[in-house]
This record gives C-alpha cells, structure tokens and sequence, in this order.
C-alpha cells in the first residue's frame, strides 16, 4: 500500500493531474470509508485517535465532499436518484462506546450521517465496551443508521469441525438474520444492511446474503458504483495505517473501474495457491474512454505488477511473491483521461494455512 500511494501521488506530479479535489466532477462512484475504534488507547490496527478523526472531517468539510447517508447512495447507484459531487458514506464496524464518546458528536455537529454495523450478542457480553441500544437509539435519533454486523463476529466462512452444509446454513442463519431481528426489535424496522466480520466472504456465504434480501459490505478497497457486486460492496479502511490523510486523500477522489467479471470468483483460496493469477475483463461500452488502460498497474503489498493484456478489455495479473497465510488484496489503478483522479480496483483474497485456519 506505501507503494501504491507513493506511485500515485508520483503520477499526479507527471501526468500534470494536480489530484485538486475542486477538478472532481459528479459521477456514478461513492467512495465508503470504514472506521472501527475512535480512541489513542485501543489497538493501533484498528484505531483513529480522535484529534485525527476530526481532521478527516475537516478535510472532507474544507474540500466540499458531499457526505451522504448509506441509504441515499444504494438509491442513487440503483438509479433512483443521482449522487452528488464528491460522495462520501461513512461507517464504523463493531459499534464500540468509544464511537459514541468520540465521534458521535462531532459528526452531528458536521451534520454528516453514517452507519454503525453491531454485534447483538456482543452487545450483551460485553456491556460498556460496546454501546448498548439506548445510545444506539440516540445517535439514530441524531443522523446515524444502526445496520447487522452479525451476532458474534465469528469468522463466518470458517467451518467448524464436522460441520455439515445444513448445520454452517442454519448457523449463518443465526448469526445473520437473528442479529437483524435483534436489530429491528429494539430499534424498529431498519434497512438489511451488512458488513462482513473482518471482510470475509466466499460465493456461498455471498449466496445466503443475496436470498436473505441484504446489500453487504466488505473490507477491500474501491469505490461504490453500478459495476459493484451487491453482496461485496467494497471500502476504504481508514483506521490504523490507512488514516493517514495524505493518503486518504487519493482514495477520497478514486472512481470504480468499470470491471464486469473477475477470476479467482472465489477468495478463499487453496493452502498451495501461494502466487494465483488474476483475470479482469472491464466493460467495452463508453465508460471503457475515461480509463488509461495503457498505464494501470496492479499492486500486491510491496510488489508492483504489470498486467498482461490479452484483450482491449480484457488482463491478466500474477501475483509474484508468495502471499501469506490471512487475508490479502490486490489493487488495480488506473488514472482517468479528463479528471484528475485514478480508477481503483480491489480483488479480495484469504490463503487459509494447511489446517483451514488463518489468524483474526
């Protein structure tokens, strides 16, 4: 990812794009920026201290982004309305007290909507160190959205020793849709909104989500837009090491590359699939003239990748270090033909160890 900005931001200098956030136009791509803990004395990995969080909504205020609420930009991507110029949604994951403490208010104050993704049962554990449904109904009272973040936040992909398909359904079952109606008892009727647990999904999990009615939301980044998969919307982490704002600041004027298929459909990877290959097939339509497709590159950690183009719409990339044993992402940029700002795009992967298992 040091990489990856490094580039970026070198790019910007060269190609005389500038990355002036006044050149952004309105378009079809809502950039999600994903939160956990708003604290300085709770883990760093998934930690903003609170004097940096208000430097993003400053930043975010001071350069006329447009934070708008998750619901309005499910609308507009579906074409029921158009997103402004510069769209934000905003998100935490795991709902803590901190959230509350910190951010909450400030966020009324900016009046900037965003959506807390909770955990019930963890809710009822571990009462102070997640906010409980009264504070819950109070920051909805004051412009956020309360959405399903499961019951547990168990690795939901993960099966457990002997367990069958029908026992992992009707586990899922528990862990997604009792969760949400937990949500709507005590909070009233909300939108099926969810977020994946540490971002993990596979095809069948995916499948459950899309029966059961809801939109979900991962951990890999990228803009939101029609060419995203309605059961893996991705975000931009912006805690720990991602919110540094310089940064932060590329990602905020991305736009979704217009990607219509991708292979490995799957994630979760096998043990021995240490250096997979990736295919994109991008769409062949008007979209196609805005992305400089003669300079995308691809980034996997440290590693720049060159793709290989087997088609005008059509490369192949593959990873050339052996990725480790968790969770991995491989992003693709490219920068725009009239704006000043990149086309993003993020493939999820988790290589499990020998024994099926990866570390949280």
């Amino acid at each position: 990812m040091k990489v990856l900005n490094k580039l970026l931001a070198g790019s910007c200098a060269v190609l005389s794009l500038g990355c002036s956030s006044d050149s952004l136009a309105a378009n079809d791509s809502v950039v999600v920026l994903q939160y956990h803990h708003v604290s300085d004395s709770t883990p760093a990995v998934t930690s903003i201290d609170p004097d940096t969080f208000k430097e993003h909504l400053n930043y975010l205020k001071d350069n006329n982004f447009n934070v708008i609420d998750i619901k309005q930009a499910q609308e507009a991507i579906e074409g029921n309305g158009q997103l402004p110029e510069k769209a934000v949604v905003i998100t935490f994951d795991d709902g803590y007290q901190n959230v509350y403490e910190n951010a909450a208010d400030l966020l009324e104050q900016y009046e900037m909507p965003y959506t807390v993704f909770v955990n019930p049962d963890l809710m009822a554990k571990h009462q102070g160190h997640y906010m409980g449904w009264e504070e819950l109904k109070d920051i909805g009272a004051r412009g956020a959205r309360i959405a399903n973040h499961g019951q547990t936040h168990a690795h939901l992909i993960r099966r457990e020793p002997d367990e069958t398909k029908e026992q992992w359904v009707e586990r899922m079952h528990y862990d997604v849709v009792s969760a949400q109606e937990a949500i709507d008892e005590n909070l009233g009727e909300q939108e099926k909104y969810f977020a994946y647990p540490y971002g993990e999904y596979d095809n069948e999990l995916r499948a459950l989500l899309d029966d059961w009615g809801f939109l979900a939301f991962a951990q890999h980044s990228g803009p939101w837009s029609q060419w995203s998969e309605e059961t893996a919307i991705t975000r931009f982490p912006a805690s720990g090491i991602y919110a540094n704002l310089d940064t932060l600041k590329t990602k905020l004027r991305s736009k979704a590359m217009p990607v219509v298929s991708y292979k490995p459909e799957e994630p979760l990877l096998d043990y021995e699939n240490t250096q997979p290959t990736l295919e994109v097939t991008l769409t062949g339509d008007e979209a196609l003239k805005e992305v400089r497709t003669n300079q995308l590159r691809c980034f996997s950690g440290g590693q720049v990748l060159e793709p290989e183009w087997q088609s005008d719409t059509r490369f192949t990339v593959e990873v050339t270090t052996d990725l480790p044993v968790g969770r991995s992402r491989v992003n693709c940029t490219a920068p725009s033909a009239s704006e000043s700002r990149y086309y993003w795009y993020s493939i999820a992967l988790i290589r499990p160890d020998a024994q099926g298992s990866w570390p949280d």
